[in-house]
């Protein structure tokens, strides 16, 4: 029912990747001294990597706030990626169903349609609860689904209804097919909301 950040993950993953590894080639380049043989210009592996005084480097106050400047953005960048990191549900607004507005403006909430939807799943025999969330927008709707079921449940007969009568009626009242649908499904041990089997006992006599 929530998004998460797996596009911006895999994305950063890649990049660090390719540095690492353009890192790690670089090492062993220099480490087996083929760097210094395709460049002789290269400093020897015996060299001192800097030479002089550091303190002329990094002294100035310009250096310091270099450093500063881009301890700061670091920081900024990790916070932004670990606040990406939060779930978010990213539920559409409102739905504008008419394009024309000489013809008229129509504007439906999209929780109200998802109220909807969660009422007719509730419908379904071994329902024992569900929750609707609609995103994008009214030409390329999507529907996210969280469905929980009896134990006795037709978990099969349940997806089939949705798909062929839940989903369809949103299309419809839509006015356009869903661009993409989801059903997280969970089992519960609680009596479904219709359908419910009963369990009894006793002695058959013959």
């Amino acid at each position: 029912m929530r998004q998460h950040a797996g596009a911006l993950n895999r994305t950063c993953l890649v990049i660090l990747g390719i540095l690492a590894l353009a890192g790690g080639v670089l090492i062993l380049l220099m480490a087996s001294g083929t760097l210094q043989a395709m460049n002789p210009a290269t400093v020897a592996a015996e060299s001192p990597v800097v030479t002089g005084d550091l303190d002329a480097v990094f002294g100035p106050a310009s250096a310091k706030a270099m450093v500063l400047v881009a301890g700061v953005a670091m920081g900024a960048l990790g916070l932004l990626w670990i606040l990406a990191q939060i779930p978010r549900r990213n539920s559409a607004d409102r739905y504008r169903l008419h394009q024309d507005p000489a013809s008229g403006t129509t504007l439906c909430d999209a929780s109200v349609l998802g109220s909807a939807v969660e009422s007719q799943i509730n419908t379904l025999p071994g329902v024992v609860g569900a929750s609707a969330l609609l995103r994008g927008t009214a030409t390329e709707p999507e529907l996210a689904m969280k469905v929980t079921v009896n134990n006795r449940a037709d978990i099969q007969d349940v997806l089939h209804s949705i798909n062929t009568r839940v989903i369809p009626d949103l299309a419809t009242a839509l006015e356009t097919p869903l661009r993409r649908t989801g059903i997280q499904l969970e089992v519960s041990g609680r009596n479904a909301i219709s359908g419910t089997t009963v369990e009894t006992t006793g002695t058959v006599v013959y």
